[in-house]
């Protein structure tokens, strides 16, 4: 036995000795020395959101069997040079991770800008040696909101209409997660609230895509009317920067800080009737018992004055009746850009009043609003009435009879005349200005007074008031009140109109609205034609041919189909109903539909 495993010793040496020598040898390799970035790959991308924050956003994994290291250190730098490195943690073992909110932060610490793709690159150190660096696309989100820098809470602005295309207020914001040079699109938007309110109601002064935007007196104004703030009284308003960007899911809106700033906005709605008082104004003079009244037609207010140069010529301008406070002197639209007729002067008196230094006589005076004139013509015929109707009241005018229930209305048609078909019986009634107010009636003394020449069939009815008595035939007659002319007069009834009056309803008539509690009115006043005051707005309204019936609106396609000419303030709406839609300047005008010429106009 032992003789044989002798041999078989020495036979695998043998083998093994032949093995030697051969081409194929087997040998023994010694294992490759490495120390690399296993995972992630080179060229990854991480786009970072903050749905799941606490998930891992970066793993990184890596051989070594060089450093013989026990702690490793991880590295950032946004160059592969590693010129600017920043070390963003440690490891005990051969993996390293990161959550979606601890890399997030690192990489906007860092001032790599929100959203932005942007390359970085990676390496571990152990023991002092460097493994291979990878390149990652990283995306971070914002974390911070916009930051107000101006102006703060100590802002106050007083605004002007004279100053109105000067600059009132500038804003200016940082957005800490954003590099300025940042190539994401931001829309920035600067809102204002009434102060306290939590941005329950929110007015948008403008948007931007920069960091600072600036607003006019005028544009600053208008927002802070339209929140409720009363003119000429300081109030504060809340103020913010919202941002808002698209993202793949969804818009992304933040909300700066608020700051509280204190604004006096002044008044821009134009009084309906300004009031002339002075010695220049001789039937006025320096007292409230006849002040002369400018009706505002459109932007334009007008009226037939008599002027004179006479104890000082000087006399000013009030937006109220009996409220000197509310006076408008020269300076006021000399400021204001105003072009004054030369016939108009400073008169450089205490109150720096207007003072007429022309040739005594009537004239028609035109302050205009829009292109901003004051000039003085020959005396003009309309196309206004001092007021949008005259009302009829008393046992005379048996449709009305001595109470507001069914006053009769008189409208203006347009010429400073006051004409309408008018029931008459043998008994008193009294002209008024306001509807419901009997302060506001003119009697019969009244007109003689003016210098009026009255129909015969008119009389003084020598009651208490001297109200006006009609002594002729009882029945229907058509009424004319001249203002310009100064004449009453009556005639047979124009019956060529189909309907009494038309029905004026809509937002576009805004003393109507979108209902059947106070339709407008435009009666007929004679030979085919409606006509009447009407205060109309930017909106869409309708005419109707029966109070309170739906069913008997009359809409712009009608008219067009009609053959009718309609007014270049007056388009279709193009909603539901096609209703007329007013595109002009907002104010009362004189509007007429003319059924026998066809056409629709404004005056």
């Amino acid at each position: 036995m032992r003789k044989i495993l002798k041999l078989v010793y020495i036979f695998a040496i043998l083998i093994f000795a032949v093995n030697c020598d051969d081409t194929e040898d087997f040998e023994f390799t010694t294992p490759i020395d490495n120390f690399s970035i296993i995972t992630p790959n080179d060229g990854a991308s991480i786009i970072l959101d903050d749905t799941n924050n606490q998930n891992a956003a970066l793993t990184l994994i890596w051989s070594d069997n060089v450093t013989g290291a026990e702690t490793y250190s991880i590295e950032m730098s946004v160059d592969e040079t590693f010129t600017n490195l920043v070390s963003i943690g440690s490891s005990n073992t051969n993996t390293f991770t990161m959550s979606v909110e601890n890399l997030n932060a690192l990489l906007l610490d860092n001032g790599i800008s929100a959203l932005e793709e942007t390359s970085i690159y990676l390496r571990i150190i152990g023991n002092d040696l460097q493994s291979n660096a990878i390149r990652l696309t990283v995306s971070s989100y914002p974390e911070e909101n916009p930051i107000i820098t101006n102006p703060d809470n100590t802002f106050e602005v007083v605004l002007s209409d004279i100053t109105a295309d000067d600059t009132a207020l500038t804003v200016d914001w940082t957005d800490p997660n954003f590099a300025p040079e940042s190539s994401v699109l931001i829309d920035y938007y600067i809102e204002i609230a009434t102060a306290g309110t939590n941005f329950a109601a929110v007015e948008s002064l403008g948007n931007t895509q920069e960091r600072t935007l600036s607003f006019t007196h005028d544009e600053l104004n208008a927002a802070a009317l339209n929140l409720g703030l009363q003119a000429d009284i300081a109030s504060m308003l809340d103020l913010r920067v919202r941002s808002v960007l698209e993202t793949t899911s969804g818009d992304l809106e933040r909300n700066s800080e608020l700051i509280t700033i204190t604004v006096t906005p002044y008044e821009t709605a134009l009084p309906p009737i300004l009031y002339g008082v002075g010695a220049g104004m001789p039937d006025a003079g320096w007292g409230w018992d006849t002040p002369a009244e400018f009706t505002l037609i459109g932007n334009i207010y007008s009226g037939n004055v008599n002027l004179s140069p006479d104890n000082g010529g000087n006399f000013r301008f009030f937006t109220i009746d009996g409220d000197w406070g509310s006076g408008q002197n020269y300076p006021w639209y000399e400021s204001r850009g105003y072009t004054i007729d030369s016939n108009l002067v400073n008169a450089n008196d205490g109150d720096f009043n207007f003072q007429f230094i022309g040739t005594a006589g009537e004239y028609s005076l035109e302050i205009d609003t829009e292109n901003k004139t004051i000039t003085l013509g020959n005396p003009s015929v309309g196309p206004n009435c001092n007021y949008d109707q005259l009302w009829l009241v008393g046992a005379g005018v048996p449709d009305a009879g001595w109470g507001w229930d069914t006053p009769v209305q008189l409208p203006c048609t347009g010429s400073g005349i006051y004409a309408g078909n008018v029931n008459l019986a043998n008994d008193a009634f009294r002209f008024f200005t306001a509807e419901g107010d009997w302060g506001s009636g003119l009697n019969f003394p009244y007109y003689m007074g003016e210098g009026y020449t009255i129909d015969p069939n008119f009389s003084d009815a020598m009651d208490g008031d001297n109200n006006f008595s009609f002594t002729g035939t009882t029945g229907e007659y058509f009424l004319t009140v001249d203002t310009i002319n100064k004449t009453i007069n009556l005639g047979p009834p124009q019956t060529d109109c189909e309907f009494d009056q038309l029905w004026l309803v809509g937002a576009g008539v805004p003393d109507a609205g979108w209902g059947w509690g106070t339709p407008v009115q435009l009666s007929c006043t004679g030979a085919g034609v409606y006509s009447g005051n009407v205060n109309l707005a930017n909106d869409a309204f309708r005419f109707f041919t029966i109070e309170g019936d739906w069913g008997s609106g009359l809409n712009f396609p009608y008219y067009i189909g009609e053959g009718y000419t309609i007014d270049a303030n007056f388009e279709d709406a193009m909603d539901g109903d096609n209703n007329f839609s007013f595109i002009g300047t907002p104010g009362t005008y004189i509007l007429s539909l003319d059924t026998v010429n066809k056409t629709i106009t404004l005056n």
